[in-house]
C-alpha cells in the first residue's frame, strides 16, 4: 500500500502542461494504433510488393534521420507549443495526401513529411516532460505519458479491427480493398487533428533571450563520449525491432491465417498490457536503478521472441507475442529519463534529437532490408537477427551502466 500512495502522489504532482500533454499522447496513440494496423494492407491493397512497403515503412525514420538534430535546434528557437503544433500539421497533411492521392510519388512524399513531423514532435516531447516535471516524479511522468500512448493504441488496434468491415458495408465494396483500408486510415487524420486542441492550451515557452540555445553539432561534440555508451545500444535495439516489429501485422496473417479484426484484437490488447506493463517501471527504476530495469525487462523479452519465431503454435505465438511487447518497452521511458538526465538545458534537446535519431537510424535502415528478406527467406532469418541484436544491445547496457557499478539512487 505504501508503494501504490507513493505512485499516486508522484502523479498528482504532475503540472497542468504535463497534464494536457497527456491528452495529446492519448489521441495521437489511438490513431497510430490504426495507422499501424492497417497502413501494412493499404499498400499492399494499392498493388505494391512487399519491398515497397519496407521503403515506405523506413521513409518517415529515414528523413527523421537527417532532419532530426536540425529539429531539435528549430524546436529551442521556435519553442515547444510551436514545435508540437507544427509536426502535428505536417503529419495530418502527409495522411490526408497519401489517402486522395496515393500514387507511388506521393506515398514517398507522405512518408517525407511525416519523417519531419516526427522529428519535430520527438526533439520536443522529453524536453517538454523534463521541463515540466521536478526529479521526484520525472519517471512517473515519462513512464505516465509512454504508457498513456501506448494503452490508447489498444483502443484504436481494438476498435480499427471493425473498420475495413464498416467501411466495405458502407461503400459495398470488399473488406480487404484498398477503398476500405482508406477510409479506416482517415480515421487517424481526424485524430491527429483533434490532438491539436490540448497542445494549442499549452502555455508559451519562455522566451529564447532566457534560453541558452547551443547549436547541435557542438553539443554533439562536447557530449560525444558519453553519447556514444548511452545510445549505441538503443541503435542496435532498433536495427532488430525495425527488421520486423513494423511487419508483424503480417507475420500472423501469413503464418496462422488471422484475419484483420483478430488482428486488431490481438494488436489492442498487446498494447493494453504494454501501457500497464510501462506504468510500473518507476517501482522497478526505484529498487533497481534504472539501468538494471533496463537489463532485467529487455533480457527476459529474448526467451519469449525465441518461442514466437521459432515454435508454430498459434496460443504459444500470442502469450510470447504479449510477453515480449510488455517486457521489451517497459524500459523505453527508464532508458528516455537516463538520456534526459545526463543532460544540462542548453543541450537538452539535442540529446533527445540524438535519441531519436539513433533510433530513427534502425528504423530506417533495417524495414527495406527486412522487405526483401522476407519474399525469399520468410520470417525465421528476421526473428533470429532481432534477437541478436537485442542479445547484444542487454550486454552493452550491462557492461557500460551495471558491470562494476554501485545501484543507481533514486530521485528525491
Amino acid at each position: 500500500m505504501h508503494v501504490l500512495h507513493d505512485y499516486l502522489e508522484n502523479i498528482r504532482r504532475f503540472s497542468p502542461d504535463a497534464r494536457r500533454f497527456l491528452w495529446v499522447s492519448a489521441l495521437q496513440g489511438t490513431g497510430h494504433g490504426v495507422f499501424q494496423l492497417f497502413f501494412n494492407f493499404y499498400i499492399l491493397s494499392l498493388g505494391h510488393q512487399e519491398g515497397f512497403l519496407g521503403l515506405l515503412i523506413s521513409l518517415p525514420s529515414m528523413t527523421a534521420l537527417f532532419f532530426v538534430l536540425y529539429a531539435g535546434y528549430i524546436t529551442d528557437k521556435i519553442g515547444r507549443r510551436s514545435a508540437f503544433f507544427l509536426g502535428g500539421i505536417l503529419s495530418g497533411i502527409a495522411q490526408i495526401i497519401m489517402l486522395l492521392l496515393p500514387t507511388p510519388a506521393v506515398l514517398i512524399l507522405s512518408g517525407i513529411l511525416r519523417g519531419i513531423g516526427m522529428s519535430l514532435f520527438g526533439a520536443a516531447t522529453a524536453p517538454f516532460l523534463m521541463e515540466n516535471s521536478s526529479p521526484s516524479e520525472r519517471t512517473h511522468l515519462f513512464s505516465f505519458n509512454s504508457g498513456i500512448s501506448t494503452m490508447s493504441s489498444f483502443i484504436g488496434n481494438f476498435a480499427g479491427g471493425a473498420l475495413p468491415a464498416a467501411f466495405a458495408w458502407l461503400l459495398h465494396v470488399d473488406a480487404q480493398s484498398s477503398r476500405a483500408y482508406g477510409w479506416s486510415l482517415a480515421m487517424t487524420t481526424l485524430l491527429s487533428l483533434l490532438a491539436l486542441l490540448p497542445i494549442l492550451k499549452l502555455r508559451p515557452d519562455k522566451p529564447n533571450a532566457q534560453r541558452k540555445i547551443v547549436s547541435p553539432f557542438a553539443a554533439l561534440q562536447e557530449h560525444r563520449g558519453a553519447m556514444v555508451k548511452l545510445l549505441l545500444p538503443s541503435l542496435i535495439i532498433s536495427m532488430g525491432a525495425g527488421l520486423l516489429i513494423p511487419f508483424l501485422n503480417l507475420f500472423f496473417r501469413s503464418r496462422y491465417q488471422l484475419g484483420d479484426g483478430t488482428i486488431g484484437m490481438l494488436f489492442g490488447f498487446g498494447s493494453l498490457g504494454m501501457g500497464l506493463a510501462i506504468l510500473i517501471a518507476p517501482i522497478l527504476a526505484e529498487r533497481w536503478g534504472k539501468a538494471m530495469t533496463v537489463v532485467v525487462t529487455q533480457g527476459l523479452s529474448i526467451p519469449f521472441m525465441i518461442v514466437m519465431g521459432f515454435v508454430y503454435n498459434l496460443p504459444l505465438a500470442i502469450i510470447s507475442f504479449f510477453m515480449r511487447m510488455a517486457l521489451m518497452n517497459l524500459s523505453g521511458p527508464v532508458y528516455q529519463t537516463m538520456v534526459m538526465e545526463e543532460s544540462d538545458e542548453s543541450t537538452r534537446t539535442t540529446a533527445a534529437s540524438l535519441y531519436n535519431m539513433i533510433w530513427n537510424m534502425g528504423r530506417a535502415i533495417s524495414p527495406s532490408i527486412s522487405g526483401p528478406i522476407q519474399q525469399v527467406y520468410g520470417f525465421d532469418p528476421v526473428f533470429g537477427l532481432t534477437i541478436g541484436s537485442y542479445a547484444i544491445s542487454v550486454y552493452m547496457v550491462y557492461r557500460w551502466f551495471v558491470w562494476r557499478r554501485p545501484r543507481a539512487t533514486p530521485a528525491t
